[in-house]
């Protein structure tokens, strides 16, 4: 909602006389010289690059060859190792070869893998979380059952008989040996659970814990009482206990505590991520124990492929593995591509005396060592070769290309450093120039607007002032009712000329650092009502209306009473002049959220985007026929900013064009200390 002269772009009247040729002189003995040095300086640039490339091109292709070599001849180390690892008849970290066991004792770093009469055999144990069923060892629940258990059995599942068929399980436990008990507690914690009796089911299932661990159905004891210790707490509801138990049961789970195949493990760990989700379980303890679990079912996932697929090197996923075979005796030592990266990766590239980067891939664009770049680097090579008939993609590139114009580079500098010194010479001047004419220009055109704008603003009062009084002076008015009413309009016209003399002097006051306030304590349910009413006596012969929504008991604040007095009677006036359409303007003031909102709004012409950004400015008013019209010294929203701002508040602005316009002034509630 401006309220000043219309300020428009200044004339670009700098373009012209003097200044035009000043811009001739630019041109003339900056700008050519500049720019043929420029040009001159980059054809040599361009050329000695285009060399200096294609030498560092020859040098890099010759790299890659090297480098390849060096990848070939390592990987015949680890086939050699893997060779001598298929002797080993003791699984221990001591009898495998030196780089073998570096890569085994890594948590995640690899696996070795024999298939004997016995099934697969892996080391360390709990590498592998699962293999595939045909390759697990034989593991069968007992052959000889006691007498009994049959009936027992018939007792539980048949007849569901659960009270006789738990004494009958107690006494078959009474008298089984330590390799049967675990098969007959199963049953009984099972038959617990069936007869409504979670609480000793929970106690059969934890002794079953504790037992040696023995093979049920294929599934290990330890683990089925685990997994039914996990499902009754779950059932119970309680948090707690089932935090304990499935964090514990993910933890043996994740360290490989148990070899089962591919089904069985996937669906006992989804079973405990759930568990865990679902109670109190720390989400730190939790991220630690998937982070180890996704690194062996990586490893685990990469053993089943490369088994899948004999003398494959690469099982590609998103974490590489390679493989190294013996074929007679079989075995196989599986190893991270991220653990032989971090070994040896690093040294290929650093070794030839020039910092590079580069990635090992396969020829479909599985990417083994290396983090392959967003886009191609510049200057990189491409070097392709084969190793035991499987084929690799070696890329290389150097990490500073500008490293390579060390023999240019001195003259490079010279030369972009003329350039850059012409250029911030053109430029500076250039702008000190223009600015200087701009702002010269700008400040006589505001000035001058100012001035005429006051002057019409002092004239219109005190020429109603002067014709009233005369009229009263001559005795040309004798009813004392007009009488009343013309000394009414002198001393409204008289308070018009004061405020726009206040406006002034506190705008000189605030540019000067001098304005100063006096806050006090401030009611402002009351405050406002008296200054809407003194505003709508003003503007009452004008036919002008203020609907206002001041609620009783707002909370104190501490104010500069006339201040701020000001700021919101140049908002209500402001709505009014901007409102030509409607008569009716509103103020409505609330208290929320540690503040105090008081809020002026009106179905007036409403603002601009454009204007919005600058109606805060100082002397400046927007565009527009109703602007041209309406009187103003462009100094009313800067002096309502200003005075909020000094009362720890903001002012805000809401407005469409042709809907009219709100401003808000915000004002903490809490007390202001000292004064501005």
């Amino acid at each position: 909602m401006p309220n000043s002269p219309v300020r428009r772009p200044a004339r670009p009247r700098f373009f012209l006389g003097p200044s035009q040729r000043l811009v001739g002189v630019f041109v003339l003995f900056i700008l050519l010289p500049g720019a043929f040095l420029g040009v001159f300086a980059l054809r040599v640039l361009r050329q000695e690059g285009q060399l200096a490339r294609q030498r560092t091109r020859e040098r890099l292709e010759r790299t890659a060859e090297e480098i390849g070599r060096d990848l070939n001849l390592e990987f015949r180390r680890w086939n050699d190792a893997a060779r001598t690892a298929a002797g080993v008849k003791t699984f221990d970290a001591g009898s495998f070869p030196e780089i073998v066991r570096l890569a085994l004792l890594e948590p995640g770093g690899g696996v070795y893998l024999s298939v004997s009469d016995k099934g697969l055999e892996a080391f360390p144990a709990g590498a592998l979380l699962y293999v595939s069923p045909a390759m697990l060892p034989s593991r069968t629940s007992p052959s000889r059952f006691p007498a009994g258990l049959a009936e027992a059995e018939s007792l539980e599942m048949a007849r569901e008989d659960y009270p006789n068929a738990i004494r009958a399980y107690r006494n078959l436990l009474d008298s089984a040996d330590a390799g049967l008990r675990p098969l007959i507690l199963q049953r009984l914690a099972r038959t617990l659970r069936k007869a409504g009796k979670p609480g000793e089911a929970a106690g059969a299932y934890r002794e079953l814990q504790r037992l040696n661990t023995a093979w049920i159905g294929g599934l290990p004891s330890d683990l089925i009482a685990q997994s039914e210790l996990c499902s009754l707490a779950a059932e119970r509801g309680d948090s707690v206990g089932l935090s304990q138990t499935a964090m514990a049961f993910y933890r043996d789970l994740a360290t490989g505590k148990w070899l089962l195949d591919k089904p069985r493990y996937l669906f006992y760990s989804d079973r405990c991520r759930t568990w865990c989700r679902e109670s109190l379980v720390a989400p730190d303890e939790f991220d630690r124990v998937r982070t180890t679990e996704e690194r062996k079912l990586a490893l685990s996932r990469a053993a089943e492929d490369l088994l899948n697929l004999p003398r494959g090197m690469f099982s590609g996923e998103a974490n590489a593995h390679l493989a190294f075979w013996n074929t007679d005796p079989f075995a196989m030592v599986v190893l991270s591509a991220d653990f032989l990266e971090s070994r040896w990766w690093p040294q290929l590239l650093t070794t030839r005396g020039e910092d590079l980067e580069g990635t090992l891939s396969t020829p479909d664009g599985q990417t083994v060592f290396g983090s392959p770049p967003s886009e191609t680097p510049p200057l990189a090579v491409t070097h392709d070769f084969r190793i035991d008939d499987t084929p690799w993609l070696l890329q290389i590139w150097p990490v500073r290309p500008e490293a390579i114009y060390a023999d240019i580079r001195q003259r490079q500098a010279l030369s972009i450093g003329i350039l850059a010194f012409v250029a911030v010479l053109l430029a500076f001047g250039s702008y000190i120039t223009v600015r200087i004419v701009r702002r010269e220009l700008e400040i006589a055109r505001l000035r001058a607007d100012f001035v005429s704008t006051v002057s019409h603003e002092f004239r219109s009062p005190l020429t109603g002032i002067r014709q009233l009084g005369g009229m009263l002076l001559d005795g040309r008015v004798t009813d004392p009712v007009k009488q009343q009413g013309y000394f009414r309009m002198i001393v409204q016209e008289s308070d018009r000329l004061a405020r726009l003399v206040e406006n002034i002097l506190d705008f000189s006051r605030i540019e000067e650092g001098r304005r100063e306030y006096r806050f006090e304590p401030l009611d402002p349910t009351p405050w406002l009502r008296k200054l809407v009413a003194d505003f709508k006596a003003e503007i009452a012969v004008t036919g002008a209306a203020v609907e206002a929504d001041i609620p009783d008991g707002l909370p104190a604040m501490s104010a500069d009473r006339e201040a701020l007095g000001s700021a919101v009677r140049n908002l209500l006036d402001n709505a009014v002049k901007y409102s030509p359409g409607a008569k009716t303007v509103w103020l409505d003031a609330l208290a929320e959220g540690g503040e105090i909102r008081i809020a002026v709004r009106d179905r007036g012409v409403g603002i601009s985007e454009q204007d919005r950004k600058h109606i805060f400015d100082r002397f400046y008013r927007a565009d527009g026929e109703i602007s041209k019209r309406v009187k103003g010294a462009g100094l009313g929203l800067s002096l309502v900013r200003y005075i909020v701002t000094a009362h720890g508040g903001t002012v805000e602005c809401q407005s469409r064009v042709g809907e009219g316009s709100t401003f808000t002034i915000r004002l903490p509630i809490a007390p202001l200390t000292g004064g501005g």
